[in-house]
């Protein structure tokens, strides 16, 4: 007989874009499930600071609901302000588990019902139940005319997602120092390597910055150019994760569209340091699988 799922839940705060939001979610909703409680997520954040690609979660199919009054207020910003001061000194605080370093932090593992999550908890390692979300992290809704096409040629060829992220790091300064940009020698060598390993390889870029691939990028013939006004961020990286192989950028977004990837022979190539901020311990963040390239 299947256990009846407990009373509680367990809470989490989203911060950032949709790659950030995607790690936040399967971070909460593993314990959730491990808990056997429902989550809840805390979109107040991402509303407050309208995020770049707002609150693209909510086009999936998550398992989750929103806070109601009595939540807010239980977990009002005042306290969740107090509890992220003392975050290096006691946890929780207020029921709050505020990250405290990047790498995979194993004290959150055992965040209890009632509790709240604030971090970007950016490893795998916090998954427990990979297909359970990979099940989860499906659109609400059909792809867009737009987006079905390109899903339909990806499906006909040897499909390589290649993602170019330069437009809003280079807009900050901050972001800018702490992640740095994909090099040009990155990119030759990534698409050397996969025209190695996968005959016949077709492209399919994914960029905020098209006309810096065509300059500076030698993809080849084979190669469709796909980021465009008529589909949205969550249809892209749903894109991403369709073709069976991906070079990838030092970005969530295209993290994302990586793991999602359920080809089992799939080849990822990611950046290596993921971060120009060598004091950000990044250890956790690659999966041991996916081949590591020079940025």
């Amino acid at each position: 007989m299947t256990k009846e799922k407990s009373l509680g839940a367990l809470y989490v705060r989203l911060m950032g874009g949709l790659g950030n939001q995607l790690f936040q979610y399967a971070t909460a909703r593993s314990r959730a499930d491990e808990l056997r409680v429902e989550l809840v997520l805390d979109r107040r954040y991402v509303e407050r600071k309208a995020q770049h690609t707002g609150l693209a979660i909510d086009h999936f199919a998550v398992r989750a609901r929103g806070l109601n009054a009595t939540e807010v207020g239980k977990f009002s910003e005042i306290k969740l302000r107090i509890a992220r001061l003392l975050k290096r000194h006691a946890r929780p605080v207020f029921s709050t588990y505020w990250e405290t370093r990047f790498n995979f932090d194993q004290e959150v593992k055992g965040a209890s019902s009632g509790s709240m999550l604030c971090g970007f908890w950016q490893s795998e390692r916090y998954i427990t139940n990979p297909q359970q979300i990979r099940s989860d992290l499906v659109l609400n809704t059909p792809f867009s005319p737009a987006a079905a096409v390109v899903a339909a040629t990806i499906d006909r060829c040897q499909s390589v997602a290649l993602h170019v992220r330069r437009g809003d790091y280079l807009k900050d300064q901050k972001t800018m120092e702490r992640y740095g940009l994909c090099s040009v020698d990155y990119y030759q060598a990534a698409i050397a390597h996969i025209l190695v390993e996968v005959k016949g390889a077709t492209f399919f870029v994914f960029s905020d910055d098209t006309a810096w691939v065509k300059e500076h990028l030698a993809v080849g013939d084979r190669c469709t150019f796909v980021s465009c006004k008529d589909i949205p961020p969550q249809e892209d990286l749903l894109l991403m994760s369709l073709c069976r192989h991906q070079i990838i950028a030092n970005s969530t977004f295209s993290w994302w569209g990586a793991w999602l990837n359920n080809n089992c022979d799939k080849i990822v190539v990611a950046p290596a340091p993921w971060f120009d901020d060598q004091t950000i311990a990044a250890q956790d963040l690659i999966p041991h699988t996916w081949h590591q390239i020079k940025k």
